[in-house]
Parts: C-alpha cells; sequence; structure tokens
C-alpha cells in the first residue's frame, strides 16, 4: 500500500515536472514566469478555495462573479463533452501586473494542460473560461501531452470555440467573412503551436476586440469543426480523441470517423 502511495505521489511530481518542460518547449519564454501557475499562492494570490485563486484587490463580490462564470463555463464544457474530466485550478487578475507575472503576453485567458488556466481582467467570463477548459479537457482525453501534441491546433481551438459559443467566432461571422471575400489561412497551416502563433499574429487576432477585424483564424477553425460536428456529433470528437490516445495519428483517426459520416 504504502509502495501504491508513493508510487502515486512520484508519478503525479514527474507529469507535473513533464508538463512544466513541455510548456516551456511549446510556449517559450512567456513560460518561464508562468511556472509561479504551479504555485499562486506562494507568489502573492489568495486562495478562495484549492480550485480558485484571485488578485487579493479583487472584491467579495468580484471573486463570487469570478465563480459564477466558472460555473457557467463548466456547465458549457460539460453539455458539449457529457462529462468534465478535468478539475483545473484558476489563477484570476485584475490587473497587467499580476498578468505579466504569471507568464500573460497578451491573452485573454491560456490553459497550462489540464493543471490550471490563467484568467486575465479580460477573460473573467464564461465563454472565456469555456474555451480554456476545452483545451485542458482535450489534453486529458488524449492522454496528455505526448498525444495532445498529435493533435493538429485547428481541431483543437475550433472545439474551443464551438464550446465556447462566442458570437465573434460564429457561423454568422464566418458567411461576413465569406461575403467581404476576406483572406483566410489553410487549415494546413494552423498544425502546431507555432504555426497557430503565427497565424493570429499575422492577421491581427492577438490584442482581444479590434474594430473590423473579424478573428477569421479562430473563425475559420470553428467552422471546419462545426462541419465535422454536423454529421459526427460530439460522440465523433470523443471516438477520435479515443483512437489518437490509442495510438492512432490525427489524419487516419479524422478519416475514420468522417467516413461514417459519408451517406
Amino acid at each position: 500500500m504504502k509502495s501504491k502511495a508513493l508510487w502515486c505521489g512520484l508519478s503525479g511530481l514527474l507529469n507535473g515536472i513533464l508538463l512544466g518542460v513541455c510548456a516551456i518547449t511549446l510556449t517559450g519564454c512567456g513560460t518561464l514566469h508562468g511556472a509561479r501557475m504551479w504555485f499562486p499562492k506562494a507568489f502573492g494570490m489568495d486562495e478562495v478555495d484549492p480550485q480558485l485563486y484571485v488578485e487579493p484587490m479583487m472584491s467579495v463580490e468580484q471573486r463570487e462573479e469570478v465563480q459564477r462564470q466558472i460555473n457557467i463555463g463548466h456547465a458549457a464544457v460539460e453539455a458539449f463533452y457529457g462529462a468534465v474530466t478535468t478539475t483545473p485550478y484558476f489563477v484570476a487578475c485584475l490587473t497587467t501586473e499580476c498578468d505579466d507575472r504569471f507568464g500573460s503576453y497578451g491573452q485573454r485567458a491560456a490553459a497550462y494542460g489540464d493543471l490550471a488556466i490563467r484568467l486575465s481582467a479580460k477573460g473573467l467570463s464564461a465563454p472565456l473560461i469555456a474555451h480554456e477548459w476545452s483545451h485542458a479537457e482535450l489534453y486529458r482525453r488524449t492522454g496528455g501531452w505526448w498525444y495532445a501534441r498529435k493533435i493538429p491546433r485547428w481541431f483543437d481551438e475550433g472545439i474551443a470555440v464551438v464550446v465556447a459559443n462566442e458570437p465573434r467566432h460564429s457561423e454568422e461571422n464566418w458567411r461576413e467573412i465569406q461575403r467581404r471575400g476576406l483572406p483566410i489561412p489553410q487549415l494546413g497551416a494552423l498544425t502546431s503551436f507555432s504555426d497557430w502563433g503565427y497565424a493570429v499574429r499575422k492577421y491581427g487576432e492577438t490584442a482581444g476586440d479590434v474594430p473590423g477585424n473579424l478573428h477569421v483564424v479562430y473563425t475559420a477553425a470553428g467552422h471546419e469543426v462545426r462541419k465535422f460536428l454536423s454529421c459526427s456529433g460530439p460522440t465523433g470528437v470523443a471516438t477520435l480523441l479515443g483512437a489518437v490516445r490509442s495510438g492512432s495519428t490525427f489524419d487516419d483517426a479524422y478519416a475514420m470517423v468522417s467516413a461514417k459520416c459519408v451517406h
């Protein structure tokens, strides 16, 4: 029994170390500050409960509202996936200084594997929480980083777009993009983390809401995933992720699920 408990403890520690190393490898220098995400209380955040850490200046009412938004986001993730298998803790900031201290480089929110989710002042809303929580779910359901890295960013982000259901990434927005004849990235150019980062910079989607910017990168990913879901449904996503976890390539798993949709 002791040896089993020791192994569980070591396994959790190794998983945390691996997640940190992988995060640094994938996201670069910002994650050196992001390492503080693993110890939010030690770096000045108030612990509301083990699942929520907030900037000390946050009022009681603001803390309660963040928790309410988290509950709504949880419901959206549950509605899509059928069950929520992850319990990330949240680190919620109000100031830019806090965002920077915990590794932000401008994002409204960010997931750290299935361990934690960081929220900026502009990310304290249910859609943003649901979006990042979807990333955490996909990470867990594929079996962790080793398998999740096989999932192209357009699919991971596209699912998160669908789960969050933000109007700015909607099918209506897609139709407006088409109507205007705006250039859109090809899916093959949205495969890796670096691909995705390059695309959102190229199309001006790094600064949140910008007047006139129709968010073609996120909207295109959401549109492609909605086409997939229109036939397969969320069960198709579960089947695909399960296949990847069992060793399949993403392309083979995607083709297998899609083939069942051909009538």
